[in-house]
């Protein structure tokens, strides 16, 4: 894997949330799919989540070091640049670049739920966004020119006072590695690290999201919620007097609890359906791709991409399933619909779709009633041939 004799279950089994890993050559010849300019150009579009990082106060409203700026940016923000003492940030970045989502296909042997994003930072020669720990896993493939990568599994966890960021105070390096255009590092989470610019480098990193327990358990906690009927409500026609009438007894505590497991689903269907529209939702982008395109059936549909060779998962969207016995559910967007198992297994292989092979896979009126859907939602739209 990644141009090492690595196999992937050995990578999964030693490595993946263990300790990093550093790839030489993992992706020979790359090409970043972005330019600095271009890269400074996403970051003056609405809506695009994009960063400018400052080592020094002296760009800092509040004369802090290491401070923040949020795009969208204009054309001044980036003429008045110092020389070196800042990084770009533009997250997304797959969204907005379809020739970008390619580099997602090399980590498909992880889940697609466990995806996060393609982050893609432009810094000069001696800049970066200082020594600090991800909670999630990530790997930084390089992109162009030359960044040096300092890691740390046992550091000292105490951090800067009055920043914008958490930058570790008292860093220190335990492995060094320079890393050319196609070198990749794998770090788990929470391994220290600082990369700093060797001269004019883009770096990409590719994170996979660590949901917070809490942050489930509330998600979770609203779709169960949504999936109760209002007419079901706490009753006690076996209440009886108690010694003192403000106190909650042991005996309330037991009905509640009996209550909530009795009508809360924690079977494996419930566990994957809620996951499926938790992971699929994406809350932070707007649909940005717009079509006049209308399908009142499914006849008019047919008629209409039969004649192109090929479909593609708009770049907002994500698409998942689930197997349930016979059937599957398919979750685009925070969506759950039934649909075929064979359908659901070919619209989530790949983000480019063969038309005929998609339409092969049809094989019950659902199916089609969601292939309409999808379409009228711009889920899936005709494949643009580049060039």
């Amino acid at each position: 894997m990644f141009g090492s004799e690595l196999s992937i279950e050995i990578f999964l089994r030693d490595y993946w949330q263990k300790k990093p890993l550093l790839f030489r050559n993992a992706f020979p010849n790359i090409e970043s799919p972005v330019s600095p300019d271009e890269l400074a150009g996403l970051a003056c579009v609405e809506g695009i989540n994009s960063r400018l990082i400052f080592e020094s106060a002296e760009y800092s409203a509040e004369g802090r070091a290491w401070s923040v700026k949020y795009g969208p940016f204009d054309e001044n923000d980036f003429s008045h640049l110092p020389d070196s003492g800042w990084s770009l940030l533009v997250s997304d970045v797959e969204k907005h670049l379809p020739a970008a989502r390619e580099i997602f296909d090399a980590f498909r042997f992880i889940p697609d739920w466990r995806i996060d994003d393609l982050m893609i930072s432009y810094a000069p020669a001696g800049a970066s966004v200082g020594a600090h720990v991800d909670a999630y896993d990530v790997f930084l493939l390089q992109l162009h020119g030359t960044r040096r990568w300092m890691i740390s599994e046992s550091f000292d966890e105490h951090v800067l006072p009055n920043t914008d960021m958490r930058i570790l105070s008292n860093f220190a390096a335990e492995n060094t590695w320079d890393l050319q255009p196609g070198d990749m590092l794998y770090l788990p989470p929470n391994v220290a690290h600082h990369g700093i610019a060797q001269d004019d480098c883009m770096t990409a990193s590719i994170g996979f999201r660590a949901p917070s327990l809490r942050n489930l358990v509330s998600d979770f906690g609203e779709y169960m919620a949504r999936r109760l009927p209002e007419a079901l409500r706490y009753t006690d026609p076996e209440l009886t007097t108690q010694t003192h009438p403000a106190e909650i007894t042991a005996q309330t505590a037991r009905k509640l609890k009996g209550l909530l497991l009795e009508n809360i689903e924690l079977d494996d269907d419930s566990i994957s359906d809620w996951l499926g529209e938790f992971a699929s939702d994406n809350r932070t982008s707007a649909q940005l791709y717009e079509s006049d395109l209308q399908f009142s059936d499914s006849h008019d549909l047919y008629t209409h991409i039969s004649e192109v060779a090929r479909l593609e998962h708009n770049p907002m969207s994500r698409f998942l399933f689930a197997r349930h016995a016979q059937s599957a559910r398919l979750f685009v967007d925070g969506r759950a619909s039934a649909c075929s198992i064979e359908f659901a297994e070919t619209i989530c292989a790949h983000n480019i779709l063969d038309t005929r092979t998609l339409l092969e896979a049809v094989k019950h009126p659902q199916d089609e009633v969601l292939l309409l859907e999808l379409f009228n939602k711009q889920c899936l739209l005709v494949y643009d041939e580049p060039g």
